[in-house]
């Protein structure tokens, strides 16, 4: 029968806690991919993130047309129809099709 020395317990009883935290932190991103992403969201508004691209202000993203949209954009992995589809951009946040943000690519881009 092998020994079990105070070393090896104490390592073994840290990478049980840190496996276990790991987990629980895995979940929590997994929930979060679920909900949709709205405008008030940090990381969607340091990215200019509206949900409907005809509200982004022109002014402060003069790159930005109207023909521009999530569903248009090779991030988005919606399907036609869907009301929300995931942004791998976002993490897989939802996002609405008419949405639209600054890293906006479209599809077919190189």
């Amino acid at each position: 029968m092998p020994t079990c020395n105070r070393r090896t317990f104490m390592l073994q009883v840290a990478a049980g806690a840190s496996a276990l935290a790991l987990s629980r932190l895995s979940a929590a991103e997994e929930e979060a991919k679920k909900e949709p992403l709205t405008e008030s969201d940090a990381y969607a508004k340091s990215m200019g993130f509206r949900l409907d691209t005809n509200q982004v202000d022109q002014a402060k993203y003069p790159k930005h047309t109207p023909d521009q949209s999530c569903s248009k954009c090779q991030l988005y992995s919606g399907e036609p129809g869907d009301e929300l589809g995931p942004c791998s951009f976002f993490g897989g946040r939802l996002v609405p099709p008419t949405g639209w943000c600054r890293n906006f690519k479209p599809q077919g881009a190189a």
